[in-house]
């Protein structure tokens, strides 16, 4: 077979599997959007369309009555306060505590630097299920059940593992020459992570708050576990009781109260998307 033959060959080959490449892309990005869109759709609908034969993907009876539920559910504003205050608190201390714990696992060579490194994620590694009852055995002996505390303390304890990987490997990418400079300017360790570190592994340190944050907003076990009021709920508690107190049946509530929950984390995501890419594939999780 001469070159000329086999040259267009090879290209078409390519072509071939450049073509399955985005076939591959578009069933993975239907498969992943298409649920999200039929729950906003379902959103709009009556509660009798919901169950007509054949379903259809847009609302024939466009209807508000779901997020009218959702927003007319009582404390629906306190449990949005409740979950804005929880994750975001988290966030903070998340990064707080991982910051500066990524800084000394970058740049110190300390011993045991790596197995302590490791020994690190088991937290992560655990079940969460299985830290419920010992961290509910603690949090009654300190009285902190149906508290902030509680749940901010267990997030912040799950959350900084993982933050802390993250954040080491976004410092690790930072010349040393720039800290040496800084250290010959007199500047200080804080100044050293602020001025230095922090600008320029960003993408690093958004993408540990991003995921801190949609886990704690998102989290249910530890909500159902550690309280027994209204007073802290958070709005996937108040999701699961939507479903268990109104019923099932009305469909259009349920899935009105799941665009609401998830849409800040959306917009918010959104947003940062290219910081949280940059991050990863920056060496942020290498």
């Amino acid at each position: 077979m001469s070159t000329h033959t086999t040259r267009p060959m090879s290209q078409a080959l390519v072509a071939v599997k450049k073509h399955l490449v985005w076939v591959v892309i578009a069933i993975l990005v239907i498969w992943t959007v298409l649920p999200f869109i039929w729950t906003v759709s379902s959103s709009f609908k009556s509660t009798m369309e919901i169950y007509r034969v054949p379903p259809t993907l847009i609302p024939r009876d466009f209807s508000l009555h779901g997020y009218q539920g959702a927003v007319g559910f009582e404390g629906f504003w306190r449990y949005w306060f409740n979950t804005i205050f929880i994750a975001g608190s988290t966030t903070i201390l998340v990064l707080f505590i991982g910051v500066l714990g990524a800084y000394g696992f970058a740049r110190h060579a300390f011993w045991l630097r790596g197995p302590l490194l490791l020994c690190i994620l088991v937290p992560r590694i655990l079940p969460r299920a299985g830290l419920i009852v010992p961290l509910y055995v603690r949090f009654a002996e300190m009285g902190l059940i149906n508290t902030y505390a509680a749940l901010i303390i267990a997030y912040v304890a799950s959350g900084v593992p993982l933050a802390t990987w993250i954040i080491t490997g976004a410092f690790g990418a930072v010349p040393k020459d720039l800290e040496d400079a800084a250290k010959m300017d007199g500047a200080s360790m804080w100044k050293h992570l602020w001025h230095v570190y922090i600008p320029i592994a960003l993408p690093g340190v958004i993408t540990a708050a991003t995921l801190t944050a949609v886990d704690a907003w998102n989290e249910f076990p530890f909500v159902l576990a550690f309280t027994t009021g209204p007073q802290v709920r958070t709005l996937p508690y108040v999701l699961y009781m939507l479903r268990a107190t109104e019923g099932i049946e009305d469909w259009p509530l349920v899935n009105a109260f799941v665009v609401l929950t998830i849409i800040p984390i959306i917009i918010a995501y959104l947003r940062l998307e290219k910081h949280v890419v940059k991050g990863m594939t920056a060496g942020a999780l290498k």
